[in-house]
Order: structure tokens, then C-alpha cells, then sequence
């Protein structure tokens, strides 16, 4: 398993995540893997929110660590805005927040981009509970945000067939 890059800084509250995997995808088919009306990969088709943005009902998980085949998993809704073609590769907008409990779990949006070589997630993400949940992200809660990160990457990773 390849390793991944990975950095998060606490700021006011917001908490930076970014994450890379290095992939080999065929860039000609992200308008069709992340940019069509379906995408069944990822979970089922809930709405159209502004009508650039995708949402799907998915379970976002989190693997247990060395605990063995232990996966928490979390109903969310994640949100794809529409694939652009950057100088470098395919960049798409991304967010995702709690389906349920909202108020207990982070929400982030960001940047998923797409290069001959790496798919990397880039954004911020609001940890819960205020000030005392940003103290708690930046000594535990990131390690969870960290691994939902790359376990969402790997699995566009595994629908762009790398």
C-alpha cells in the first residue's frame, strides 16, 4: 500500500486537511466518474443542492487501526461540484457532512484534484463542539479525520481503476 502524504494545522477552529495517494488514473474518464448524475461507486444519487453540486448518501468509514477488521462507519451525504480541467489535471469540488447527529461530526469542504500521478484531497473542516472540540481535533479527533481522508481516497482511487 502506497503511503500518503498528509498535514493538518488547527486555525481558529478550522482545521486544515490535506492528503495525497499516488495513482496512475486515465484522466479521460473523470468527467464520467466524477462528473456524471450517477456515481454509483461512491453511494446513492439524494439531490441536486445548487445545481453544480451532486449529493450522495454514503457511509464514510474510518478503519480501526491495528484493531483488526474493525470499520466505524458514518451515514453522510457528500457533495461533488462539477470536474474542471486545470493545467495539471481534473479539480472537483467536494464536501461532506453527517447525515445524521450533525452536530456531533465535522464538516468539510474542500478540493479533490486529479493529476496524471496523485489524487489529492485539500480543504478545512469545522471539528464539533466549538473551541473545546478544535482542542480535542488537534490532540485526537484529526487522526479520525486523517483516516476518513484517506480511506475516501482510496476508494475514488478504486473507481479510477488504480
Amino acid at each position: 500500500m502506497p503511503t500518503m502524504a498528509h498535514a493538518t494545522h488547527a486555525v481558529d477552529g478550522i482545521a486544515r486537511l490535506h492528503l495525497a495517494l499516488p495513482v496512475r488514473p486515465d484522466l479521460a474518464r473523470i468527467p464520467d466518474l466524477l462528473g456524471s448524475a450517477e456515481a454509483g461507486w461512491l453511494g446513492e444519487r439524494v439531490r441536486e443542492a445548487d445545481g453544480s453540486t451532486r449529493e450522495y448518501a454514503c457511509d464514510l468509514e474510518l478503519p480501526a487501526g491495528d484493531m483488526g477488521p474493525i470499520l466505524f462507519r458514518k451515514s453522510a451525504i457528500v457533495g461533488l461540484g462539477e470536474p474542471a480541467l486545470d493545467g495539471a489535471g481534473w479539480l472537483i469540488p467536494i464536501e461532506w457532512h453527517a447525515a445524521t447527529f450533525k452536530p456531533l461530526f465535522p464538516v468539510f469542504a474542500g478540493t479533490l484534484t486529479v493529476t496524471e500521478r496523485q489524487v489529492v484531497l485539500d480543504g478545512h473542516y469545522a471539528p464539533p463542539g466549538g473551541r473545546l472540540g478544535a482542542v480535542l481535533d488537534v490532540a485526537l479527533l484529526n487522526v479520525a479525520a486523517r483516516g476518513t481522508g484517506r480511506w475516501f481516497l482510496r476508494k475514488v482511487a478504486a473507481a479510477l481503476g488504480s
